[in-house]
């Protein structure tokens, strides 16, 4: 009795740290927003400036909503049903992912040689996973009978889930990237990078806590369905 006492008082405490936690993230979240809109205002929207904000915002601040859809400490979404919340990660994740990838069409069609540096080469990698991943997000949601056919709707709630976590990974590394760029090295205050920096670190790590472990429930899920066959 006791045991069962202490692991709910532990899982209790747990649920409080996380609703912290995600608050912050939130706070977080909000002023990388706040950041990326001035400096591309700053710039009137152009080029560099406008690649950063679309891509920036659609990556840091949409695809990260997104993500955290489902999260039950989640004080946008908690309050809503489970169908509401699949809306709202569907809306998050497309006009998240439009911004990705009008922001870094913009950098193709540049004449400016971008894709060789490790910020490129990341940023072109999530790109094409963005786009796969609101493909992915659409079948996921739709669940059209043809796909059905080969993969149960478990296997494609898996899969979304961890292609999403894997897109979002290497947007936020393409960000963090971004900042040794010259175009953040020349016109933001050095020592402000380095807040940049760690603020992106966080917000990844903060923003992945209920993903993560959605995916491992259904990892746990999907082991056992094979080991029944």
């Amino acid at each position: 009795m006791t045991e069962r006492k202490n692991a709910s008082s532990l899982a209790s405490s747990w649920l409080q740290i996380q609703s912290i936690l995600n608050s912050v993230n939130h706070i977080f979240i909000f002023l990388v927003a706040v950041f990326f809109f001035v400096m591309a205002k700053r710039f009137d929207f152009q080029e560099t400036a406008m690649h950063m904000f679309m891509t920036g915002t659609g990556f840091h601040v949409l695809i990260a909503q997104a993500l955290m859809s489902h999260y039950k400490v989640n004080p946008i979404t908690r309050w809503i049903s489970h169908k509401n919340k699949s809306r709202y990660h569907g809306l998050m994740q497309l006009v998240g992912g439009s911004m990705v990838l009008l922001g870094s069409l913009g950098k193709f069609n540049s004449k400016e040689v971008h894709f060789e540096s490790w910020h490129g080469i990341f940023g072109v990698a999530a790109a094409f996973g963005c786009a796969a991943s609101v493909v992915g997000g659409l079948v996921n949601f739709f669940q059209p009978k043809i796909v059905l056919k080969k993969y149960p709707p478990s296997e494609l709630k898996f899969r979304h889930n961890l292609f999403g976590l894997l897109t979002f990974t290497l947007g936020m590394t393409a960000i963090y990237l971004g900042y040794y760029s010259r175009f953040f090295t020349r016109f933001v205050d050095s020592q402000f990078i380095p807040a940049m920096m760690l603020t992106t670190v966080l917000v990844y790590f903060l923003t992945i806590i209920g993903p993560l472990g959605a995916l491992l429930s259904k990892l746990k899920y999907r082991r056992q369905k094979q080991q029944q066959k």
